[in-house]
């Protein structure tokens, strides 16, 4: 009797759920605002995306200075130059230690801004944002001259003390990654605190002064209330700084012109000689395509990596 009084009410439903009219679809007059809205985006991601990565792609399967079909032998070319995985190896070396360092200043910047501790943070938070609004070219000039020995006396200190033979030059083949990564940090710690500092105005208020009531200190809010509800936006600012890594070409060709540090000294350099200094353009094309499928692999990894560790839970479900 149960049983089929249960088929009968499986019945029932299935009939409701065919005959009911279902999620109601929006008017007209709506879909035709939403389609006017993201339709500047399309075009505009067709245009400056798609479409130049499909000519890359055909460009990158033919022969340099005739144009023929040459199949895969600028990938093959590219994989097999040392110089190009030298240049690769190096960025990863860079992002490695100054993602984590520019990271770690700006959430420290940021929860610092956002504590009870900071006064003038409206103040602050501009001063650590200005040097973005500085240009790139104009940072690394900048800098060049402030790492130069002849004019930093600083440079001279361990000179002076008899810990070293000579002045300092970080502007040398063998200090000048670390002079990069000083100059990036400056130029991108304040851009990613904006956005970690924008993301913290979202950590709910009442959760924060109950934990003040409790007792807890400023340290243990910012570790175990704000940092756990930011970590989304922590884990998007790595992200963007990671493809930033792959794409840097002003600060090496700038310090190359003033210090020679090499002209293949990162991916896009080479890329960019390869192209415009040898004229082989589909060999710069597979170079970039390369490129671009490496910073979308490592993305990708750091993602995943990221994503299992918050969810303990997540290589269970899997395996189900």
């Amino acid at each position: 009797m149960t049983a089929t009084l249960r088929q009968g009410a499986g019945r029932a439903g299935d009939a409701a759920r065919r005959t009911s009219p279902g999620r109601p679809r929006p008017p007209r007059a709506q879909r035709r605002a939403a389609a006017g809205m993201t339709a500047p985006f399309l075009v505009l991601f067709a245009v400056f995306f798609v479409g130049p990565l499909i000519y890359s792609l055909v460009l990158s399967l033919k022969a340099g200075g005739t144009g023929a079909f040459a199949g895969l032998l600028n990938y093959h070319a590219v994989i097999a130059n040392a110089q190009y995985w030298g240049g690769v190896q190096r960025m990863a070396y860079f992002g490695v230690i100054q993602v984590s360092v520019m990271i770690g200043l700006a959430l420290v910047l940021a929860l610092y801004l956002d504590s009870t501790y900071c006064v003038g943070r409206k103040f602050f938070a501009l001063v650590y944002f200005l040097p973005y609004a500085v240009p790139g070219v104009i940072a690394a000039i900048m800098w060049a001259f402030l790492l130069e020995p002849d004019l930093d006396g600083a440079l001279n200190v361990p000179h002076l003390l008899g810990l070293a033979g000579g002045p300092l030059n970080p502007l040398s083949f063998r200090f000048a990654l670390y002079a990069i990564m000083l100059i990036v940090t400056w130029e991108f710690a304040g851009y990613n605190m904006t956005i970690l500092l924008t993301s913290l105005t979202s950590v709910p208020r009442q959760i924060v002064e109950a934990a003040r009531i409790d007792g807890c200190s400023e340290l243990g809010i910012a570790w175990r209330i704000k940092f756990p509800l930011i970590r989304r936006t922590v884990m998007f600012t790595v992200i963007l700084s990671i493809i930033g890594t792959l794409q840097l070409f002003n600060e090496p060709v700038l310090l190359n012109d003033i210090a020679s540090i090499g002209s293949n000294y990162t991916p896009n350099q080479i890329i960019y000689n390869t192209a415009f200094s040898f004229g082989n353009e589909p060999l710069a094309a597979a170079q970039s395509v390369l490129l671009a499928a490496i910073t979308i692999g490592a993305t990708v990894a750091f993602y995943s990596i990221i994503r299992r560790r918050a969810d303990p839970f997540a290589a269970a479900r899997r395996f189900r």
